[in-house]
C-alpha cells in the first residue's frame, strides 16, 4: 500500500476539498525546505544537500514520500474543528521523525534504494548518512520551537513529551528489530510489540499531536492516539506483505528486500511456526544467508505461500483496521470532511487486503 494511494483516497470523494489538502502539503513542504536550509553552513553545505536530498526537496518532481504521517496530524487537527495551520508544527515534526529514522534504517539494513533512488548512505557513505540523520533529528525540536504558535505556547511541554516518547519507542523498536535478525526464534507477540514501538508509535504520535494542536484535551488525544496506533499496525503488516511480494516499482526498494536482509517480518514468522516442517527448515536456512539469489527468493516465497502466511497477515491487518475505525468513530461528535478523510484511509487499506 503506497502513501500516495492513501492520500488520493482521502480526497477522492471530496473533490471540492482537494485544493485544501494540496495547500496543506505545500505549506508543509515550504517549512521543511526552510528548516532544512538552516542545518548547514558555508563550510558544511553538504549537510544541507544530504538532508534536502533525502526529503525530496532538491529538484521538482523528485520522490519525497507522500507525507502520510504528517497528513495524519493535519487531518486530525481539522477533525477536531481547528485549522490545519494550527498543526503545521506537529506535521513538520512528525515528518522529520519519520525521515531521520529512515536514514538510520537504511544504514543499518544496507538498503541501497529509498523511494526508487539511491539512499543517502549509498550516495555519500554510512558516516555522512549518520550525520544527515542526526541533523534531521535535531530539527524535530526546532520545528516545535519555531512553528508552534505563540498563543499556544502552553502546549509545548505536551508536544515535546509526546515526540520524545515516540522517538525513544522507535529506538527501542529498532534495537529489537536488529536483535531479531540474529535470533533463531522470535514469536509473533514479540514481533507485534516491535512494530508497535516503531510504526505504531509514530502513527499514534501524529494523531496525538494533531489533537494537541487542536486543543482537544487529554482524553480526545488518547483516543486519537489509539486510532493512529492501530492504523499504523495495519499499515506495517500490509507493508510486510509488500516487502516480500511487491515489485521495486511499487515499493521503491529492492524486490523482496526484507527476505534478502534476513528480516523476520510477520509472514516469515508465521511460516516458521505454522508451515510444513520441511519448509520451515529450508526457510530458516535461507534467512541465514547474507543475500538471496533469484531462485532462492522464489523458493522462500513459495514456502510462505504454502503456510498461508499472506492470509494470516491479511486477517491481522483487518482486525487492526476494525479497531482503528472504532476509535475514529468515537473521536468527535461533529463529523466533518477531515474525519471522513481519515475514515477513507482505513477504507483504502482495507481495499488492498
Amino acid at each position: 500500500m503506497s502513501d500516495a494511494r492513501l492520500r488520493v483516497s482521502a480526497t477522492k470523494a471530496f473533490a471540492s476539498r482537494t485544493d485544501r489538502l494540496l495547500a496543506m502539503n505545500q505549506a508543509l513542504d515550504r517549512e521543511l525546505a526552510r528548516l532544512s536550509q538552516s542545518v548547514g553552513s558555508s563550510q558544511s553545505a553538504l549537510l544541507t544537500e544530504m538532508v534536502q536530498y533525502h526529503l525530496g526537496l532538491t529538484r521538482k518532481r523528485e520522490q519525497s514520500g507522500k507525507r502520510l504521517r504528517a497528513n495524519l496530524a493535519l487531518l486530525t487537527c481539522e477533525a477536531f474543528g481547528k485549522r490545519y495551520a494550527d498543526a503545521l508544527w506537529a506535521a513538520v515534526a512528525v515528518e522529520l521523525v519519520h525521515n531521520f529514522s529512515l536514514v538510520f534504517d537504511d544504514v543499518q539494513d544496507g538498503d541501497e534504494l529509498r523511494r526508487g533512488r539511491p539512499s543517502v548512505w549509498k550516495v555519500w557513505g554510512a558516516g555522512q548518512a549518520i550525520n544527515a540523520g542526526a541533523a534531521l533529528e535535531a530539527l524535530v525540536t526546532r520545528a516545535v520551537v519555531d512553528l508552534l504558535p505563540a498563543r499556544h505556547a502552553d502546549r509545548t511541554r505536551a508536544a515535546l513529551s509526546i515526540l520524545t516518547e515516540c522517538m525513544l519507542a522507535i529506538c527501542r523498536g529498532q534495537v529489537l528489530d536488529l536483535e531479531f535478525e540474529q535470533r533463531v526464534e522470535v514469536s509473533v507477540d514479540e514481533y507485534t510489540e516491535m512494530i508497535g514501538l516503531k510504526t505504531g508509535a509514530l502513527f499514534r504520535c501524529a494523531a496525538q499531536l494533531g489533537a494537541v494542536a487542536a486543543g482537544a484535551g487529554e482524553e480526545a488525544a488518547e483516543r486519537a492516539g489509539r486510532f493512529g496506533y492501530h492504523l499504523g499496525l495495519a499499515y506495517q503488516v500490509i507493508d510486510d506483505l509488500l516487502g516480500i511480494w511487491a515489485s521495486t516499482d511499487r515499493t521503491g526498494k529492492p524486490a523482496g528486500s526484507d527476505l534478502r536482509n534476513g528480516k523476520k517480518t510477520l509472514p516469515t514468522l508465521y511460516a516458521l511456526k505454522h508451515g510444513p516442517a520441511a519448509g520451515r527448515r529450508q526457510l530458516r536456512a535461507l534467512l541465514a544467508r547474507a543475500n538471496f539469489t533469484g531462485p532462492q527468493l522464489e523458493a522462500a516465497r513459495a514456502i510462505l505461500a504454502q503456510a498461508n502466511a499472506d492470509a494470516y497477515c491479511r486477517r491481522q491487518a483487518s482486525e487492526h483496521l476494525a479497531e482503528a475505525r472504532l476509535q475514529l468513530f468515537g473521536m468527535t461528535e461533529r463529523p466533518n470532511w477531515a474525519l471522513r478523510a481519515l475514515a477513507d484511509m482505513v477504507s483504502t487499506l482495507e481495499s488492498s487486503l
